[in-house]
C-alpha cells in the first residue's frame, strides 16, 4: 500500500482492537439499565454510576485518537475497512475467557474478513482527495443521512426487541460514519492551520454533537437485544458508508477497473459475510453478552457491575 500507510495500518488496528473491548464493555453495563430509558439522557446518566460501562468509555476514547492517527496518514478507505475487523480481534479474547478453542464458525468467519478486507485494500488502490470540500458538499451529504436516521429513529421508537435493536444500529453505523468523515476533516484542518484554527471550524462542534449522538444511539441498540443484533449491522455500515460518502464529498478515489471493481465489490461483500459470521458465532456472544436468565440472576448491586468470571460464565 506504500509506505505513508505504514503508521496508518497499526493505528487503524489498534483502534478496532479497542473498539471490540470498549464494545463488550458497554453492552454488557447498558444491557442492566432498565428499558424506558432507551434514546433519552437518562440512560447516559444511568450509565455513568457503571464503572464498567466507563471504562468501555476510556476504551472509545483511546480508539478515537488511533483513529485520527489512522487518518493522519491515509484516506477513509483504507482505515475505515480496517478498523471493521474488531471482531477478529476480539477473538482471541472470547476464547481464553470461555478457555475454548476457535470452531470453523470462528475461522471461517475471521478468513472471510480479513480476505475480504486484505482484497478490497490491495485492488481498490485509495488515493487522492480533498479534505475540505466546499460546505455545500457537506450539505449534500449530511441532508440524506439525516433524513435516513430520523426514519429509522421514529420507526424504532415504536418497535421493541430484535427489530429495534437493528433499526438503532442502523442509525448508529451512519451516524459513526459521518463522524469519521468529520474526524478526517478535521485532522487534516489541523495539519494544515495548526490546532488554534480548529476552534474555528464548524467541523470540530459538528462532531461534538455527531460523536455524542452516536454514542447514545449505539448504546441504546446494546440495550435493546443481543449484541448479535446490533454489532454486525453497526460494523457493517460504518465502513462501507464511510467509504461511499468519502469518494463523493473528498474525492477519495479507488479504482474503477473492471477487473479490480469487481474484485472490490467481491471482497467487500466476503467481508460483511465474515462480520455476520462472527457476531453470531455461541462463542463471541458468551463474551460480549449475558443471557437475559443471567440478567434477571444477576441483578445489579452498587454500580451493577457483574464480574467478568461470572458475566463470561
Amino acid at each position: 500500500m506504500g509506505t505513508q500507510f505504514a503508521t496508518a495500518i497499526p493505528a487503524a488496528l489498534a483502534a478496532a482492537a479497542t473498539f471490540a473491548v470498549s464494545a463488550v464493555l458497554q453492552q454488557r453495563a447498558a444491557r442492566q439499565a432498565p428499558e424506558g430509558e432507551s434514546l433519552s439522557w437518562r440512560l447516559i446518566a444511568d450509565l455513568l454510576h457503571r464503572k464498567t460501562w466507563l471504562a468501555g468509555v476510556g476504551c472509545v476514547l483511546l480508539g478515537y485518537l488511533l483513529q485520527a492517527v489512522a487518518f493522519g496518514s491515509a484516506p477513509i478507505a483504507v482505515v475505515e475497512p480496517v478498523v471493521g475487523v474488531e471482531l477478529v480481534l476480539a477473538l482471541p479474547l472470547a476464547a481464553r475467557l470461555k478457555r475454548r478453542r476457535l470452531g470453523r464458525r470462528e475461522w471461517a468467519g475471521a478468513a472471510l474478513v480479513m480476505f475480504g478486507v486484505g482484497a478490497f485494500l490491495a485492488l481498490s488502490s485509495p488515493a487522492g482527495g480533498n479534505a475540505e470540500p466546499a460546505l455545500s458538499s457537506w450539505g449534500e451529504v449530511a441532508l440524506p443521512a439525516l433524513a435516513g436516521t430520523a426514519i429509522c429513529l421514529g420507526v424504532a421508537r415504536m418497535t421493541a426487541g430484535p427489530r429495534r435493536a437493528t433499526l438503532l444500529a442502523v442509525v448508529a453505523g451512519v451516524v459513526f460514519a459521518v463522524t469519521a468523515l468529520l474526524t478526517q476533516s478535521l485532522v487534516e484542518l489541523l495539519r494544515t492551520s495548526g490546532f488554534a484554527s480548529i476552534f474555528e471550524t464548524w467541523q470540530l462542534y459538528a462532531l461534538a454533537i455527531a460523536g455524542p449522538l452516536g454514542f447514545t444511539v449505539a448504546q441504546s441498540a446494546y440495550q435493546a437485544g443481543p449484541l448479535a443484533l446490533s454489532l454486525p449491522v453497526i460494523d457493517s455500515l460504518e465502513p462501507s458508508v464511510s467509504v461511499v460518502l468519502a469518494a463523493f464529498l473528498f474525492g477519495q478515489r479507488i479504482s474503477f477497473a473492471p477487473l479490480h471493481l469487481g474484485g472490490e465489490m467481491l471482497g467487500a461483500a466476503l467481508a460483511v459475510v465474515g462480520i455476520f459470521l462472527l457476531a453470531r458465532s455461541p462463542l463471541v456472544l458468551a463474551v460480549y453478552e449475558q443471557t437475559e436468565q443471567q440478567r434477571r440472576h444477576d441483578e445489579p448491586e452498587g454500580d451493577g457491575e457483574p464480574s467478568l468470571s461470572r458475566a463470561a460464565g
